[in-house]
């Protein structure tokens, strides 16, 4: 709902990390969003977490705050802002965490950490010849690191494919921690992955710990190893040698949910149940990850057209059409890249988008076959029971109890 023109501007906390790439796109975002919106904020910003606590509680004191938005989670007096019923939205740049949902009056805006491993594991699969896939979890973990690695491992399993880890000693145990990195570990831990080897690091700093430790080991970047960070800050990747591929979060969008989702609340609508997530923006190509294969972009160009038209009744030998090879060819490189057959891509499409007109309207079980591009019920039912064990209607029923809760 759209304040009147006569209204006054909200007054708005927005405490971000101004210091990353991150926090700036964010607030980026949230400026796109108010300008699209006309929407009036006195927004006072925050880059710190010490000034973050500071601000909110002399906001607080004088009656001056309509709303926040905040990373600093830590550092916000909650009893406080519970008491003054300010609606909040939690940003963390890191993991979905679920804390927000028992607390009134807040919202949380999280990462979607399959879109993220799935984003890290087209980009190798784009570049055909690897022989093992690899995480290395960062040092100083507070859980985001683990959540990332167990995101990767569930998406590489998801598609017939098996994932390694390293963690370092010290993250492992408490113990440990004053030994610092455990650098030969992970040297030795390089060394005996099945080259050549595409090893996702779990954010830029330890990506190029990971390149520094392989050129000590004697390992060729990308030839031996390919080394793939995460949040593409360019203090690490221009300055690496290679310079690091990384995965580029969608700051911009999650600001964008952030003002979104806390300008409907200023407005009196309930915070959401889930936390909303925001996904990559892409994937910044460097040297370290080594150039596209021909079979990498024949796999994505199929891909692609799958996404866009597998609700529409398309079959193998359509996909083959529109790459312009044999299908015989196209699933022998769809086998050898993902592990999957072309048929089983199209049907996860059709499901997909079969669980959300589920959970999400009630056409009946002819109507969501006919719009995913089943062909008929039956084809929709047996989809449904392989993946589910469960009939469509049933299937419905556990998805909306699921987002009940």
């Amino acid at each position: 709902m759209r304040r009147s023109d006569s209204a006054k501007p909200r007054r708005v906390l927005v405490a971000l990390w101004m210091e990353g790439v991150f926090g700036q796109e964010a607030a980026e975002g949230i400026r796109e969003w108010l300008e699209e919106n006309r929407a009036e904020w006195n927004i006072r910003f925050t880059g710190s977490p010490q000034l973050a606590g500071t601000t909110l509680r002399w906001m607080l004191r004088e009656g001056r705050i309509d709303g926040a938005i905040t990373r600093f989670h830590d550092n916000v007096d909650l009893t406080a802002l519970r008491r003054a019923r300010v609606p909040s939205v939690w940003l963390d740049p890191d993991r979905a965490d679920a804390r927000a949902r028992r607390l009134p009056h807040t919202a949380f805006v999280g990462m979607d950490l399959r879109a993220v491993a799935s984003a890290a594991i087209d980009h190798f699969l784009s570049r055909a010849g690897f022989r093992s896939i690899g995480y290395v979890e960062n040092y100083w973990d507070y859980g985001w690191s683990r959540d990332r690695g167990d995101a990767l491992e569930a998406e590489l399993a998801r598609r017939g494919l098996r994932g390694l880890r390293f963690r370092h000693r010290g993250a492992a145990s408490p113990e440990h921690a004053a030994e610092g990195p455990d650098f030969d570990g992970l040297s030795a831990w390089l060394r005996a992955l099945e080259k050549p080897a595409a090893v996702v690091a779990a954010n830029d700093a330890t990506a190029a710990e990971t390149l520094l430790l392989c050129e000590t080991a004697g390992l060729a970047v990308p030839r031996d190893v390919a080394i793939l960070g995460m949040d593409d800050n360019p203090v690490f990747c221009r300055n690496a040698e290679p310079n690091l591929s990384s995965v580029h979060f969608d700051a911009r969008q999650a600001g964008r949910l952030c003002a979104a989702t806390l300008a409907a609340m200023m407005d009196g609508a309930p915070p959401p149940r889930d936390p909303l997530l925001y996904g990559v923006a892409g994937v910044s190509q460097r040297a370290s990850t080594g150039a596209v294969s021909a079979a990498g972009s024949l796999v994505q160009k199929a891909l692609d057209h799958i996404d866009a038209n597998a609700c529409r009744g398309i079959g193998v030998a359509d996909v083959a059409r529109h790459c312009g090879v044999s299908r015989a060819l196209l699933q022998l490189r769809f086998r050898e890249l993902r592990g999957e057959p072309v048929a089983r891509a199209i049907r996860a499409r059709r499901l997909a988008e079969a669980r959300r007109l589920l959970a999400g309207t009630d056409l009946s079980a002819e109507g969501v076959a006919a719009a995913c591009g089943f062909g008929g019920v039956g084809a929709l039912r047996r989809c449904v029971a392989a993946a589910t064990g469960l009939s469509p209607g049933a299937w419905r029923e556990r998805l909306r109890a699921d987002g009940a809760r």
